[in-house]
């Protein structure tokens, strides 16, 4: 039969002058008829767009709000609400992590405090947090980072989790209000509401997308998802268990080291962090400093940690686009620094 006009074809079908197989043909966005044969208006039809940013388009979200449900939607997200930089930073201050420990890693930081921080355990102490944790930074940077890397890999779990009810409620209730329930990429309804909504803005002459065009124009779509994303931090949805677990072992390292006993020539980790204080004074962590003595001034270092017990310093020496990474006593250290003829630096 010839295609019908989409209102034509959904009162007929109600009337019982065409099936559902030929009321699916009578609108490009219809996919299917589930037909309810006691109730024809009853019957659900799934509409369906080219895709699902085209859905979203119809239902008049901003290019913003259409992509940020997409993302926060799709399985495959790693969407970061909190990036590595202010997880860091939140620990460095203080803050961040420590909110999430359990009584059992509490302990565990305290007995290393104890060891490394010569000053009273206080977690309600913010000034405390703050220098225990630029202690275990420089003295146990890699099982430190490890932790702060695994809670602000919670942190965005939780938000992308918080993100997707927040919005995906908000979409719902907004297609609610419509007569809609959300499905694939377009919505399914029924025969008798899209007739209401046809009768309604009295606009029959219309396709289904031009009529659903018409309506959203003059509704208030939902969406500002994106401005503020902290909006969708939520302990609730946060997995501390495993949080925990992953902190408890690498503490259990830090503490392993720690009752290793002395180190190299009889050190101890009292020798230790005050090697690091010593160094850490003059130079910044992770940061690139100019050889001062280098006779070329092209060799560039920077510290990337300490080695306990051995009690090595760490160091990355750049010279142009090559890098290189050595381990030195404190004295050889200083020798790189102040008499770099010693060292081969054209091995770099």
């Amino acid at each position: 039969m010839a295609v019908l006009d989409t209102f034509i074809a959904l009162r007929n079908y109600v009337r019982g002058k065409i099936n559902a197989y030929e009321l699916e043909n009578a609108d490009e966005l219809f996919t299917e008829v589930r037909e309810d044969r006691q109730n024809r208006g009853q019957s659900k039809i799934n509409v369906e767009f080219k895709n699902e940013e085209k859905f979203l388009e119809a239902m008049g979200l901003s290019d913003d709000d259409s992509w940020f449900y997409r993302v926060i939607n799709s399985p495959y997200s790693d969407y970061e609400f909190m990036d590595w930089h202010s997880a860091k930073e939140d620990f460095e201050n203080g803050w961040g992590l420590y909110y999430n420990l359990n009584d059992d890693n509490k302990e565990k930081l305290a007995q290393i405090s104890k060891i490394i921080l010569p000053i009273k355990v206080d977690f309600d102490s913010e000034q405390f947090r703050n220098q225990l944790s630029e202690k275990l930074l420089t003295n146990f940077r890699r099982e430190t980072e490890d932790i702060i890397s695994d809670y602000q890999s919670e942190r965005n779990s939780e938000a992308r989790t918080s993100a997707r009810d927040s919005v995906n409620k908000e979409f719902d209730e907004f297609l609610d209000q419509l007569g809609f329930e959300s499905y694939g990429d377009g919505f399914r309804t029924t025969v008798a509401n899209l007739i209401m909504l046809y009768l309604k803005e009295n606009k029959i002459h219309l396709s289904l997308e031009d009529l659903i065009d018409d309506i959203i124009r003059n509704v208030t779509s939902p969406g500002g998802w994106a401005d503020d994303t902290y909006q969708y931090m939520n302990d609730d949805n946060f997995d501390t268990e495993s949080f925990n677990n992953y902190t408890s072992r690498k503490l259990d390292d830090i503490l392993e080291k720690l009752e290793d006993g002395p180190g190299e020539d009889g050190v101890t980790v009292h020798d230790f962090t005050e090697m690091t204080d010593r160094i850490t004074k003059k130079f910044e962590q992770d940061k690139f400093y100019n050889l001062p003595k280098d006779p070329k001034k092209e060799t560039r270092f920077k510290i990337e940690g300490f080695e306990y017990p051995g009690m090595k310093v760490v160091v990355i020496l750049q010279k142009g686009f090559q890098q290189k990474k050595v381990k030195l006593s404190e004295d050889n250290f200083y020798n790189l620094l102040y008499q770099p003829t010693l060292f081969n630096l054209d091995e770099i």
